[in-house]
This record gives structure tokens, sequence and C-alpha cells, in this order.
């Protein structure tokens, strides 16, 4: 009972939530895959590559979208988003 009890203990703690795929963390943003590449290359957005794939905490996700500036300039003057 006693080394059942150790190997318990000695496990990584867990994530904490389900990782998302590229695919997933450009749909919960509402963005285009490449875009959310880019963010991750600027610096602005976490993700990390797991075998060979990339992925994604949802509370990144959601940090990002906090830090965001309430308004994008693109450049496209009076253009409004969805």
């Amino acid at each position: 009972m006693a080394t059942r009890k150790a190997q318990k203990e000695s496990v990584a703690a867990p994530i904490g939530d389900r990782l998302l795929t590229l695919r997933e963390a450009a749909d919960v943003l509402r963005m285009n895959s490449r875009t959310v590449r880019t963010y991750v290359r600027r610096g602005e957005l976490q993700g990390r590559i797991i075998g060979g794939r990339w992925r994604f905490r949802r509370t990144d996700l959601d940090a990002f979208f906090e830090n965001a500036p309430r308004e994008w300039d693109f450049g496209a003057e009076g253009d409004v988003g969805d």
C-alpha cells in the first residue's frame, strides 16, 4: 500500500485544462491559424510545440484576449468587424 501512495505523489501536477490544437485556438479567438502563429512568433501569445504540433492552454488564450487593445488598427478606414 505505501508504495502505491508514493507512486501517486511522484506524478507531475496536471496542466489544469486541456491543451488546444492550433486550429482549436484559432477557432476560440475567431482568427485564421496563420494569424495565431504570427502572434506566437511575436511573443504576444503563448504556445508550445509538443510532438511537432502547436498546443495552447485556454488560460493563455484568455490572457491574450484580455491584454489585446480595445480597437485594432488594420489600416482600413471605416471598416468594422463582425
